[in-house]
């Protein structure tokens, strides 16, 4: 029981925090996911309710990947995937392959991850200049690096 209600408080926790006002599209805080088409933008309290959905019966984090429920390739989103997973998508990309990587191709809208890993681990030193870069400053080296490459931005839909 107590696992339970943990979990479920966790799953609040991450629900409302990766639903900031900055990163707010047509769902309330409980963000993009299940949830959101459940319980849309209404206030209050019943977004615990979409945060519970979003994050136990159907993940938030595959719906982001996806761009399903209400979850679409935005760069927000991105941004946010980066803060979260910064370690692991450093050695991913250092690899120029992984889950990590694979995850934040598909979030930004991008077909092929094979040739995104090539890319962003040839480019490793510009994305990472120093420990202390900013998620949003990795964002947008990625997004110019792809963007940047005729291949690369025809197989990726950037959004804003």
């Amino acid at each position: 029981m107590k696992k339970w209600r943990a979990g479920i408080c966790i799953g609040v926790m991450l629900g409302l925090f990766s639903a900031s006002s900055s990163f707010a599209k047509e769902y309330g805080m409980a963000g993009c996911g299940l949830g959101s088409l459940v319980v849309k933008d209404k206030p209050g309290a019943i977004q615990i309710v979409g945060a519970i959905l979003n994050d136990i019966l159907f993940p938030q984090t595959f719906a982001i990947t996806t761009g399903t429920s209400n979850c679409s390739h935005d760069m927000s989103h991105a941004a946010l995937f980066i803060s979260i997973n910064r370690d692991a998508l450093a050695k991913d990309i250092a690899r120029g392959q992984g889950e990590t990587l694979d995850g934040l191709t598909r979030l930004m809208g991008c077909s092929d991850p094979s040739a995104v890993g090539n890319s962003l681990q040839q480019h490793y030193s510009e994305i990472f200049p120093a420990a202390d870069v900013s998620s949003l400053a990795i964002q947008s080296t990625i997004q110019s690096t792809l963007e940047s490459d005729k291949t690369l931005s025809a197989i990726c839909e950037f959004s804003s």
